[in-house]
Protein backbone atom coordinates (compact mmCIF):
# COMPACT_ATOMS: atom_id res chain seq x y z
CA UNK A 1 0.00 0.00 0.00
CA UNK A 2 1.14 3.62 -0.82
CA UNK A 3 1.76 5.71 2.23
CA UNK A 4 -0.82 8.67 2.43
CA UNK A 5 2.59 11.14 1.91
CA UNK A 6 3.71 9.82 -1.51
CA UNK A 7 3.09 11.53 -4.81
CA UNK A 8 -0.12 10.82 -6.85
CA UNK A 9 0.62 9.88 -10.05
CA UNK A 10 0.90 12.88 -12.58
CA UNK A 11 -2.43 12.72 -14.69
CA UNK A 12 -4.15 15.91 -16.14
CA UNK A 13 -7.21 16.84 -15.78
CA UNK A 14 -10.57 15.88 -17.04
CA UNK A 15 -13.92 16.87 -17.81
CA UNK A 16 -16.38 13.68 -17.03
CA UNK A 17 -19.89 13.10 -16.75
CA UNK A 18 -20.83 13.21 -12.81
CA UNK A 19 -23.71 10.35 -12.77
CA UNK A 20 -25.31 11.11 -9.86
CA UNK A 21 -26.44 14.29 -11.14
CA UNK A 22 -26.15 14.45 -14.66
CA UNK A 23 -23.28 17.00 -15.13
CA UNK A 24 -19.76 17.86 -16.04
CA UNK A 25 -17.58 18.02 -13.56
CA UNK A 26 -13.92 18.88 -13.61
CA UNK A 27 -11.95 15.83 -12.09
CA UNK A 28 -8.38 17.05 -10.89
CA UNK A 29 -5.81 14.32 -9.19
CA UNK A 30 -3.20 17.08 -8.70
CA UNK A 31 -5.54 19.22 -6.45
CA UNK A 32 -5.36 16.38 -4.18
CA UNK A 33 -1.76 17.22 -3.23
CA UNK A 34 -3.04 20.14 -1.05
CA UNK A 35 -4.75 18.56 1.80
CA UNK A 36 -4.55 21.91 3.75
CA UNK A 37 -7.50 22.82 1.94
CA UNK A 38 -9.95 21.00 3.74
CA UNK A 39 -8.99 22.15 7.26
CA UNK A 40 -11.50 23.53 9.33
CA UNK A 41 -10.40 27.02 10.13
CA UNK A 42 -12.17 29.72 12.00
CA UNK A 43 -13.14 32.80 10.46
CA UNK A 44 -10.98 35.91 11.16
CA UNK A 45 -11.74 38.20 13.93
CA UNK A 46 -13.81 41.19 12.37
CA UNK A 47 -11.48 43.79 13.91
CA UNK A 48 -8.31 42.64 11.94
CA UNK A 49 -9.12 43.71 7.61
CA UNK A 50 -5.97 41.67 6.75
CA UNK A 51 -6.20 38.86 9.62
CA UNK A 52 -2.25 37.03 7.84
CA UNK A 53 -0.04 39.86 7.04
CA UNK A 54 1.94 37.57 5.31
CA UNK A 55 -0.86 36.40 3.19
CA UNK A 56 -0.02 37.07 -1.04
CA UNK A 57 -3.63 38.08 -1.70
CA UNK A 58 -3.31 40.65 0.65
CA UNK A 59 -2.34 44.41 -0.57
CA UNK A 60 1.24 45.03 -0.40
CA UNK A 61 2.26 41.68 -0.79
CA UNK A 62 1.54 41.40 -4.88
CA UNK A 63 5.50 40.27 -4.95
CA UNK A 64 4.66 36.98 -3.22
CA UNK A 65 1.40 36.06 -5.76
CA UNK A 66 1.51 33.77 -8.96
CA UNK A 67 1.43 35.77 -12.07
CA UNK A 68 -0.43 38.36 -12.20
CA UNK A 69 -3.04 38.71 -15.45
CA UNK A 70 -4.24 42.00 -14.76
CA UNK A 71 -5.76 44.05 -12.01
CA UNK A 72 -8.42 47.49 -11.84
CA UNK A 73 -7.60 50.03 -12.08
CA UNK A 74 -5.39 48.98 -15.05
CA UNK A 75 -2.65 51.43 -13.89
CA UNK A 76 -2.35 51.18 -10.56
CA UNK A 77 0.20 49.48 -8.63
CA UNK A 78 -0.61 49.12 -4.69
CA UNK A 79 -3.78 50.66 -4.74
CA UNK A 80 -6.02 47.96 -6.29
CA UNK A 81 -9.61 46.73 -6.16
CA UNK A 82 -9.49 44.02 -8.24
CA UNK A 83 -6.88 41.62 -9.29
CA UNK A 84 -6.81 38.43 -11.45
CA UNK A 85 -3.70 36.20 -11.02
CA UNK A 86 -2.96 32.62 -12.35
CA UNK A 87 -4.33 30.19 -10.43
CA UNK A 88 -0.97 28.14 -8.73
CA UNK A 89 -3.38 24.81 -8.24
CA UNK A 90 -5.57 25.18 -11.70
CA UNK A 91 -8.06 22.39 -12.25
CA UNK A 92 -7.28 23.04 -15.86
CA UNK A 93 -4.64 23.60 -17.74
CA UNK A 94 -3.31 26.12 -20.29
CA UNK A 95 -0.80 24.07 -21.74
CA UNK A 96 -3.06 20.69 -22.43
CA UNK A 97 -4.03 19.72 -25.92
CA UNK A 98 -7.50 19.95 -26.35
CA UNK A 99 -9.07 16.69 -26.53
CA UNK A 100 -10.37 15.83 -30.10
CA UNK A 101 -14.28 15.94 -30.09
CA UNK A 102 -15.85 13.14 -31.69
CA UNK A 103 -19.23 13.91 -33.92
CA UNK A 104 -21.16 12.21 -30.77
CA UNK A 105 -19.43 13.63 -27.83
CA UNK A 106 -22.50 15.21 -26.49
CA UNK A 107 -24.43 11.78 -26.34
CA UNK A 108 -20.80 9.99 -24.99
CA UNK A 109 -20.10 12.51 -22.17
CA UNK A 110 -24.16 12.20 -21.41
CA UNK A 111 -23.92 8.43 -21.41
CA UNK A 112 -20.33 8.40 -19.31
CA UNK A 113 -18.48 7.06 -21.94
CA UNK A 114 -15.50 9.77 -22.58
CA UNK A 115 -13.76 12.23 -20.63
CA UNK A 116 -12.04 14.96 -22.22
CA UNK A 117 -8.69 16.58 -21.09
CA UNK A 118 -9.05 19.27 -19.15
CA UNK A 119 -7.87 21.74 -21.23
CA UNK A 120 -8.69 25.69 -20.22
CA UNK A 121 -8.13 28.84 -17.95
CA UNK A 122 -8.33 28.53 -14.22
CA UNK A 123 -7.41 31.69 -12.83
CA UNK A 124 -7.74 33.15 -9.11
CA UNK A 125 -10.52 36.60 -8.72
CA UNK A 126 -9.48 38.27 -5.70
CA UNK A 127 -12.24 40.58 -5.21
CA UNK A 128 -11.21 42.72 -2.48
CA UNK A 129 -7.65 43.25 -0.91
CA UNK A 130 -9.26 43.81 2.35
CA UNK A 131 -9.52 39.77 3.63
CA UNK A 132 -12.52 40.34 5.85
CA UNK A 133 -14.98 41.36 3.02
CA UNK A 134 -16.53 39.13 0.88
CA UNK A 135 -18.05 39.52 -2.28
CA UNK A 136 -21.49 39.54 -0.46
CA UNK A 137 -20.18 42.20 1.66
CA UNK A 138 -19.92 44.15 -1.21
CA UNK A 139 -22.07 47.41 -2.09
CA UNK A 140 -24.07 46.69 -5.55
CA UNK A 141 -21.76 48.84 -7.08
CA UNK A 142 -18.59 47.06 -6.18
CA UNK A 143 -20.18 43.82 -7.09
CA UNK A 144 -20.91 45.11 -10.24
CA UNK A 145 -17.53 46.38 -10.71
CA UNK A 146 -15.84 42.22 -9.81
CA UNK A 147 -19.07 41.17 -12.39
CA UNK A 148 -19.06 43.27 -15.44
CA UNK A 149 -15.66 44.93 -15.51
CA UNK A 150 -13.08 42.01 -13.89
CA UNK A 151 -14.98 38.77 -15.55
CA UNK A 152 -16.01 40.85 -18.89
CA UNK A 153 -12.21 41.75 -19.72
CA UNK A 154 -11.13 38.02 -18.72
CA UNK A 155 -13.26 37.07 -21.03
CA UNK A 156 -12.09 39.32 -23.60
CA UNK A 157 -8.65 38.21 -22.76
CA UNK A 158 -9.34 34.69 -23.56
CA UNK A 159 -11.33 34.96 -26.46
CA UNK A 160 -7.62 36.71 -28.24
CA UNK A 161 -6.43 33.46 -26.93
CA UNK A 162 -5.66 31.05 -30.25
CA UNK A 163 -6.39 27.74 -28.11
CA UNK A 164 -9.60 29.11 -27.19
CA UNK A 165 -12.54 29.02 -29.73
Amino acid sequence: MESPSSPLPSRSCEIRRDDVFGRCVLFSPARARRPSDFKSRPPPPPSLPNPKPSCAFCAGHESKCAPQIFRLPPGSLSDWKIRVIENLYPDLSRDAEPSPVPADIPDAVALGKYALTGFGCHDVLIETPDHSVHLHDLSPEEIGQVLALAIKQRILHLACLESIK
